[in-house]
């Protein structure tokens, strides 16, 4: 390797890797630069991941849930019906499922970068591993677009052919049965297009509040033959690359730095405490904080 490789190389491991929360300001800082030179319509959004080895990917996506997805939300709605009345619609079902741990095709990203950077530092059993931050300039939807409506109604269906797929969406009052069969399919296939939609998360309690919390919804990969089963896929596949206007989709935060910036994080109130409101955690902020360990 050359002298000037070994710049460039020293100089990208550089601009993709995170050493301090003043690091990472600055870096942000930079960006947002560089969005307001070239006119870049979109929100910066911010996924942070304790493992760089880890896939971006929905937790049904995981472990072959994907095939239960459907009996998992039906089972939860029977099992707590007055939780998921009329009233609510298919993403707000998903949104809440997921807050309550349920498996769904919602992926959590931030607005804020340094909720995004606790969460690459924050899993104890990943401090032995490179985290990593992950980028996306998107637009964001409201819930109410017709757009979520679609992919959200993905979750319930079960279908096992082309057929039963837009037979679906026809029965869900989605798409017009007025149209032909294959207006009807290229309709559907123009709107799955996109693997994903970047979505507003609703305000509706203090733990999306405190992270600045909003989501990626998942769709299908329409490229795939046999997309109406549901396959599975990995988002860092399409981000993880250079889309030629200096933003690097991937930030690297070495374990050797992970304390030192879970310190820092703390000094500014980003925290256990902060980050999930709820009592146990903040008993469990409280107990670290006293070098009190697990079961004591």
């Amino acid at each position: 390797m050359t002298d000037y490789e070994e710049y460039v190389q020293e100089a990208f491991e550089e601009e993709a890797t995170v050493f301090s929360v003043g690091h990472l300001f600055d870096k942000i800082s930079r960006y947002n630069s560089t969005i307001i030179e070239n006119n870049t319509t979109g929100t910066l959004l911010f996924r942070g991941q304790a493992n760089i080895d880890f896939p971006m990917d929905a937790s049904i996506f995981r472990n072959n849930m994907i095939s239960k997805e459907t009996a998992l939300i039906n089972d939860l709605i029977l099992q707590e019906p007055y939780e998921f009345g009329n009233h609510m619609t298919d993403f707000e079902q998903l949104v809440k499922m997921q807050h309550y741990g349920l498996p769904t095709r919602l992926i959590d990203v931030t607005t804020n970068p340094l909720i995004a950077l606790y969460f690459a530092c924050s899993d104890k059993t990943c401090e032995d591993k490179d985290g990593e931050i992950l980028i996306l300039i998107e637009s964001l939807q409201r819930p109410t677009e017709k757009q979520v409506q679609y992919f959200a109604a993905l979750a319930e269906y079960d279908g096992k052919s082309i057929e039963a797929f837009v037979d679906y969406f026809v029965q869900k009052g989605l798409i017009n049965n007025a149209l032909d069969y294959k207006e009807k399919n290229e309709k559907l296939e123009n709107i799955f297009r996109t693997k994903y939609i970047p979505v507003v998360a609703p305000k509706n309690n203090e733990r999306i509040k405190r992270q600045n919390g909003a989501f990626l919804l998942l769709g299908i990969d329409i490229e795939k033959p046999d997309y109406f089963l549901k396959n599975t896929f990995n988002l860092k596949d399409q981000l993880i690359k250079d889309f030629g206007d200096g933003i690097p989709r991937s930030l690297v935060i070495p374990q050797e730095y992970k304390q030192s910036i879970l310190k820092e994080l703390d000094i500014i109130g980003i925290n256990e405490a902060f980050v999930y409101p709820e009592l146990e955690h903040q008993t469990s902020y409280i107990k670290s904080k006293h070098h009190i360990k697990v079961g004591e």
